[in-house]
């Protein structure tokens, strides 16, 4: 009986262990969940902030650099003009017959290209150069028979006398063409000084603004030099101020500012970068007109927002995913379910996003998310991809659990 008992007791030993043997220990899942965005080409830009002084755009005067009859006054006293804006125009008979005469000057010099064109003896250019070429052929194979003793010292005399002809007739054609085209163009300068002539009968408002004298009348003489008309854009003001060299390169004329003063903001655009130095400062002059302006006095120093730094054609990522080692900057991109270490160039920065300007290459999904297990080489899964291997496990599960009970249901007792 104790004998039975203990071989029973072996068994179930035997049977625990086997148990035991077949499960396996636990593996640590080191895959790092992450979350990636694209590297994107684009432009980034930052702006600074400055003091400028405020001072009275000034006014413009429109001088006559020509004299003559008045025949039309365009604007009074009191009137809001823009730039561009005819004001009035003096009598323009004359510059008229002047751009006639360049015109017909022109048409002349067009028409000696037109002859010169055909060339020396009656024959275009194309033709006497056929000419050439053939001469010279002709010259250089009896030159060959006279070595062979097939041609005479006449006939190479007489085929060098023709090549020298021929050469001289393209000489010829060439020089006359060239000096037609030279009349063209000193014909096309009359012209164009004619049509700036008559430009200047037409005044035009220089600015924009408000006319504020008129000193011409209609139908009397209008003396050149004298100023015909003054006006003043007193809506406008202008703000000076001063930047270094990096930023005066990256500034263009036209682009916008903004002025703060008193609690208000006005809006203006860059209109005069130096190229100087100013000796007082060390540092480039800069001016804009700020618009509606004219509740700001003259020599108010207010502050100026504008763009200062801008970086074109540069790889765009998120600041958060920019590491550094010892001054040295590098990412991890995800690529092949690894997070690779990737040394890279910055560039301009912003507190949200870097420009990089080597080391990646648009497309590239770069890691945003920290995670202490993030190294070099390091399997990673995305976010969202480990719930959605969760619930497909969770499903499989459950699959099998159903398919096991319903084995299990048909099972004789």
């Amino acid at each position: 009986m104790k004998r039975t008992i203990s071989a029973v007791l072996c068994a179930a030993l035997a049977l625990t262990l086997a148990g035991c043997a077949e499960e396996k220990e636990p593996m640590l899942d080191r895959t790092v969940t992450v979350e990636t965005t694209a590297a994107q080409t684009g432009e980034l830009s930052t702006e600074s902030t400055y003091i400028g002084t405020i001072s009275a755009e000034g006014t413009a005067s429109v001088v006559s650099l020509v004299s003559g009859n008045v025949e039309e006054v365009m604007v009074s006293v009191g009137d809001t003009v823009s730039a561009g804006d005819p004001l009035c125009r003096i009598d323009d008979e004359s510059a008229r017959l002047a751009l006639q005469n360049a015109q017909a000057a022109y048409q002349s010099a067009q028409e000696s290209y037109n002859s010169a064109q055909a060339g020396y003896g009656g024959a275009d250019l194309p033709v006497l150069e056929e000419q050439l070429r053939l001469a010279q052929d002709n010259y250089e194979d009896t030159q060959h028979l006279f070595e062979m003793g097939a041609a005479s010292q006449a006939e190479v005399d007489q085929a060098n006398q023709a090549l020298l002809s021929a050469q001289a007739g393209v000489e010829a054609a060439r020089a006359g063409l060239s000096s037609a085209r030279a009349g063209i163009q000193s014909a096309q300068v009359g012209v164009n000084s004619a049509q700036y002539q008559l430009s200047l009968y037409n005044m035009t408002a220089p600015i924009s603004g408000v006319v504020e004298a008129v000193n011409l009348t209609l139908n009397n003489f209008a003396s050149s030099g004298a100023v015909a008309f003054v006006i003043s854009n007193g809506s406008n003001k202008t703000v000076t101020f001063y930047v270094t060299d990096q930023v005066r390169q990256t500034l263009t004329a036209g682009q916008e500012v903004s002025v703060v003063s008193d609690g208000r903001t006005y809006q203006g655009a860059v209109t005069e970068i130096s190229g100087v130095v100013d000796a007082a400062t060390g540092l480039f002059k800069v001016k804009a007109v700020i618009n509606e302006a004219q509740s700001l006095p003259d020599g108010l120093a207010v502050e100026l927002t504008t763009t200062a730094y801008r970086s074109s054609g540069a790889i765009l990522i998120p600041s958060d995913a920019v590491y550094f080692d010892e001054g040295n900057a590098y990412v991890y991109v995800a690529r092949d379910g690894a997070a690779v270490r990737t040394e890279v160039t910055v560039g301009l920065y912003t507190a949200d996003t870097i420009a990089v300007t080597a080391g990646l290459t648009a497309g590239d999904e770069v890691i945003t998310t920290w995670s202490a297990g993030l190294k070099d080489g390091a399997p990673i899964r995305l976010a969202g991809q480990e719930e959605a291997d969760s619930g497909a496990a969770d499903a499989s599960g459950a699959a099998t659990d159903a398919s096991g009970s319903a084995a299990s249901g048909t099972e004789a007792p």
